[in-house]
């Protein structure tokens, strides 16, 4: 029988009710959003009550793409992620770790790409524990690669660190939705370690449907982030398959929403999507309830201390507006910076996986 929770006085981050102070969660889901009034009115003796005393949920963060080359760091990234609120990882490892990787009973959810270099390294067989696979796009034979995963049933990332590289790897998946649009969607393609892109590759993903992830060195982006957006990509931050990660949660999405230009700054909404719901959309979840706390969606979340809530925009001839109550738009930490909210509890597929 699934444990019911119900949270109350609090603050809940849901687009269900930008006011919500309240949730119930049934096992692994996300049963329903409300005031405390309405908490008090369903409120039941079936139910483990806990007072948030103020305290911030939010779903929890999944990590872009982090390069492992080792059991012992995987086990060390996930004891630090649950720490900073986070409950799913995309992990680039070597083939020959894949297996124990996603053997692994660490408390996030871990989601495997084997790093491919050579196709005679790599057979359908040989990809049955991978989730998906990460390669070069411009290095020999990267076509052939692409289409042994697709045929293997397996998820598809590409290294794009580089112009050239991205265009290399929209030539790939432009030849593979040329020969089937259903392939090339099965394939749930996705570029890695992105840091510029052109107007002209951005239309490209746009119409290929494409997700791109930019690596963690917002500065390196300069405009390219906020066009990706503003174009309606599907956009994610902190993919860092080369392992040049060293910012993570709320301090990610602060780089994010204050860049030395202010006008390549993105709001904290748009930031913070880009590290929940972006990473889900580019593990290829496509539920409209996915890194959201909506009844249905999952019981993944972190419970924060944040000492003030607020709506941050990019340009602050709207933030007027969106933080009137009218607007009815859910509130986030205000962001300096300096500090950053600290992580309470982390709760994964309804379970506690981390608790300060």
């Amino acid at each position: 029988m699934n444990a019911v929770y119900l949270l109350r006085d609090g603050s809940v981050y849901s687009p269900a009710d930008p006011f919500a102070s309240a949730m119930l969660t049934n096992g692994e889901k996300v049963e329903w959003v409300g005031s405390d009034a309405g908490a008090t009115s369903i409120a039941d003796d079936s139910m483990k009550q806990t007072g948030l005393d103020g305290l911030l949920v939010t779903p929890g963060f999944v990590a872009g793409g982090v390069r492992v080359d080792s059991t012992a760091h995987l086990q060390e990234l996930g004891e630090q992620l649950v720490a900073q609120g986070y409950v799913a990882a995309t992990v680039f490892a070597p083939l020959n770790l894949v297996p124990d990787f996603s053997a692994s009973e660490l408390a996030l959810r871990i989601f495997p790409y084997a790093i491919i270099e050579h196709s005679e390294d790599v057979s359908p067989e040989s990809l049955t524990a991978a989730y998906g696979v990460y390669c070069d796009p411009l290095q020999e034979n990267a076509g052939e690669l692409v289409n042994l995963a697709i045929d293997a049933g397996v998820k598809v990332s590409l290294a794009t660190s580089n112009t050239r590289q991205v265009d290399a790897a929209l030539e790939i998946i432009r030849a593979v939705d040329a020969h089937s649009p259903l392939r090339r969607l099965r394939a749930g393609f996705r570029l890695d370690g992105v840091s510029v892109v052109t107007d002209e590759q951005l239309a490209v993903c746009e119409k290929l449907n494409l997700s791109l992830g930019f690596n963690s060195s917002l500065e390196d982006s300069k405009n390219s982030l906020v066009r990706s957006i503003t174009a309606g990509i599907s956009t994610f931050i902190g993919s860092d398959p080369e392992g040049t990660n060293r910012r993570w949660g709320w301090q990610l999405v602060s780089d994010a929403i204050h860049r030395a230009d202010a006008s390549h700054n993105i709001s904290a909404r748009a930031a913070f999507n880009a590290m929940t719901r972006g990473n889900w959309r580019a593990l290829g979840f496509a539920e409209p309830t996915q890194g959201q706390l909506v009844p249905g969606g999952n019981a993944d979340f972190a419970v924060w201390e944040a000492p003030a809530l607020m709506v941050q925009t990019a340009d602050d001839r709207v933030a007027a507006w969106s933080t009137d109550p009218r607007a009815r738009t859910p509130m986030l930490p205000e962001l300096d910076g300096i500090v950053f909210p600290r992580c309470h509890v982390t709760v994964v597929r309804g379970q506690e996986v981390f608790a300060l």
